[in-house]
């Protein structure tokens, strides 16, 4: 999980992309509060965004469906 502005001099497009190097299915939750727009364009493929303010329960639910996601794409390799 990573949030879209952080301090410094990376982004959270660039965390994720960067953690997507060390593994290609790496679940990733982007939380923005302006920058949600950029998604479609700067956004690393299976992720998901939740605008901010969001409820534990859509966390949850993200987090959830992220590795479901993940372990069906697993099985499919076995």
């Amino acid at each position: 999980m990573t949030d879209i502005n952080l301090l410094g001099s990376l982004t959270g497009w660039e965390v994720a992309r960067a953690a997507r190097e060390t593994d290609p299915n790496l679940p990733v939750v982007y939380i923005s509060g302006a920058a949600a727009h950029d998604w479609p364009a700067q956004g690393v493929p299976n992720s998901i965004i939740l605008q901010k303010p969001f409820a534990l329960a859509q966390l949850t639910t993200a987090v959830s469906q992220l590795l479901n996601e993940r372990s069906v794409a697993d099985l499919g390799k076995a």
